[in-house]
């Protein structure tokens, strides 16, 4: 109920209502309209081809081309004006950017290096792998008491509950110490979980906060959302994974059954590349700067992927992922919640299970949402034909985004779809290390144990998930 009161007190709700009324207007028009007056259906062409010609010559993947081509011929007017106004264009490009600088040279640890190639490597003293939110909690309630200078927060999702209520009581004694407290929440996670206007409510205890793109209509960039879940703790520790500050993602509150989810916490120099990334995001909202120092120590070879939510920006995620799903030569295992990936990212992962490696992907059973569900299905099954060895997580929801090659890990605020490869502002780090390697290894074939094969898909069902794949890079 609280959700609803919020949906309907907010701006997504006149969101909703005014993006509803364009798209019914629209459809009133291409229907009638171009009946009525025959100049009117000439200037509909005309224009659908013009913007249809734009689709097929912008440097985006062939997936959204074909959706918003699909989308166009389905609704002309509509289609065109919301290809215009609304939907990105994600663009391929030569790696060269988002976190990375030069090419990493290589040293003792070369395998990391030629892995991450193109990407800057850092070092890290300790890394410990959380493989449930509670967990996380409450190593991160004892961390954030020993603050001594700043705490940035960057997170997808807050709900006032027991898990915020919490951090947030820790870090009102902390600004009340003079530590300098920083948060960055999207505008669009956190519409049906917090009040508009909670910022100045947080201002008022001593935290700075920044809306990541409040709610606003029109806007071509409405569906880039800011994605990353990250803390950094006095420049020297980082938590980063697929853990929201929510109730649900520790336990206190049951959505779907239990709540798998995965989060990392390191030290050591690699903790300033996180502070680099939020400084960088916090002076798009803020111009008031943000005071670094030095990060220093650590011997274990890692890396900081990142990317922001802005279309010019090329795609480091995407390239990493590549290149480790390549890369695998003894064992693959990759957890998402949601599996919409590009074609290249499937002939990868396929590439993969018919060279050898054992290749595992684990995806929810129970859905949080229909159609990302019945899509996450429909790419599964293609995978397992062709030698992946797909389960589902019986227990709840599998929320967990990370990736095991052979022994460097990903763990990530990345789902296997198209928002998080071309559209977020995502964030996530890979260690080359055999510890930490083995640690998610258990977890993930502990999870594997009690999972549950894929049903088999009818074949009506087959045909209309196809269909929908269509859709897949704008949903």
């Amino acid at each position: 109920m609280r959700k609803l009161r919020l949906f309907f007190c907010g701006r997504l709700f006149a969101f909703a209502l005014l993006a509803l009324f364009i798209l019914l207007a629209g459809v009133f028009l291409s229907l009638w309209l171009p009946r009525a007056l025959a100049p009117i259906a000439a200037a509909e062409r005309f224009f659908s081809l013009a913007v249809a010609l734009a689709v097929a010559c912008d440097r985006s993947p062939a997936e959204y081309k074909i959706s918003k081509t699909v989308l166009i011929l389905l609704l002309p007017w509509m289609g065109a004006i919301l290809c215009l106004l609304f939907f990105s264009r994600p663009r391929m490009t030569d790696f060269n950017g988002g976190m990375s600088e030069n090419r990493s040279s290589k040293t003792s640890e070369g395998a990391l290096a030629e892995t991450l190639c193109g990407l800057r490597e850092s070092r890290l003293s300790s890394a410990e792998y959380f493989p449930i939110g509670r967990e996380m909690y409450e190593k991160l309630l004892t961390d954030l008491k020993t603050a001594k200078s700043s705490v940035f927060l960057e997170f997808y999702i807050l709900s006032e509950g027991i898990f915020w209520s919490d951090v947030l009581s820790v870090l009102e004694q902390k600004a009340a110490e003079g530590v300098e407290i920083r948060l960055i929440y999207d505008g669009f996670g956190c519409s049906t979980t917090l009040r508009e206007g909670y910022e100045k409510e947080l201002a008022v205890r001593g935290i700075r906060a920044c809306v990541f793109r409040p709610i606003r209509f029109p806007s071509r960039k409405a569906g880039r959302r800011d994605h990353r879940k990250l803390i950094v703790i006095d420049n020297r520790i980082a938590y980063t994974g697929g853990i929201n500050l929510a109730d649900e993602y520790i336990g206190e509150k049951i959505r779907f059954g239990h709540w798998k989810d995965s989060a990392v916490r390191v030290t050591g120099a690699v903790a300033g590349r996180f502070s680099e990334l939020f400084a960088r995001t916090w002076g798009t909202l803020d111009p008031s700067p943000l005071l670094l120092s030095p990060a220093e120590g650590g011997s274990i070879p890692c890396a900081v992927i990142a990317d922001d939510a802005n279309e010019r920006e090329h795609r480091a995620g995407r390239f990493l992922l590549l290149r480790l799903i390549a890369g695998a030569k003894r064992r693959l295992y990759l957890n998402t919640p949601y599996l919409a990936p590009d074609t290249a990212l499937m002939q990868a992962i396929e590439s993969a299970a018919l060279a050898g490696a054992d290749v595992r992907l684990m995806i929810p059973h129970i859905p949080d949402k229909r159609l990302p569900f019945l899509l996450t299905r429909s790419y599964a099954h293609e995978l397992e034909r062709c030698g992946v060895r797909v389960l589902e997580y019986t227990d709840g929801f599998l929320h967990a985004k990370s990736v095991l090659s052979d022994d460097t890990v990903f763990v990530s605020s990345y789902n296997l779809d198209f928002r998080s490869l071309f559209l977020q502002a995502e964030c996530g780090i890979a260690v080359k290390n055999k510890t930490l390697a083995e640690s998610l290894a258990r977890d993930f074939l502990g999870a594997w144990a009690g999972g549950t094969p894929l049903p088999p898909e009818p074949k009506l069902r087959g045909a209309l998930t196809r269909l929908l794949r269509l859709a897949a890079p704008l949903l």
